[in-house]
């Protein structure tokens, strides 16, 4: 229990911390700008919850490969009582799956529609000289290349 409240503790440090100084939580995006493959999955769980899935899926699509990796494992664990079978086999399809969704949105929606945007308050681009310019470069680029 006592490292399960320094846990808790460090965690809240980390949020109150960052979340003040960058105003985001994800630490990719806090450190490049550029959201990950899960920005967007806590709004996409609680819109699931809510019942409302095709808003979910509009946040995140990955929420329901993640739905589906934890029936499939919670079966085998509280149904049947069992070790979950070729667990490997279903995290890593569960992680390419994320990846090739994410590649996907990124692609379709990158930099202007969430949670697939640039933040510009992030680490690198107070901290890495030349990085802000770069990547203003990199979203101009990505904009002329859809004509937007």
């Amino acid at each position: 229990m006592k490292a399960s409240g320094l846990a808790g503790a460090v965690f809240l440090v980390y949020y109150q911390i960052v979340h003040s100084v960058f105003d985001a939580f994800c630490p990719m995006l806090v450190l490049t700008g550029i959201p990950c493959a899960g920005c967007g999955l806590t709004r996409a769980a609680l819109y699931l919850l809510r019942g409302k899935g095709v808003r979910a899926a509009h946040i995140n699509p990955s929420i329901f490969l993640i739905l589906f990796f934890l029936l499939y494992c919670g079966y085998y664990r509280y149904m049947k009582g069992e070790k979950v079978k070729r667990f490997g086999l279903a995290l890593g399809i569960l992680v390419a799956g994320m990846l090739a969704v994410y590649g996907c949105g990124m692609y379709r929606y990158f930099p202007d529609r969430a949670p697939y945007v640039y933040q510009g308050n992030n680490a690198a681009a107070r901290w890495v000289p030349g990085y802000e310019q770069w990547m203003r470069g990199v979203l101009a680029a990505v904009r002329g290349a859809r004509g937007g």
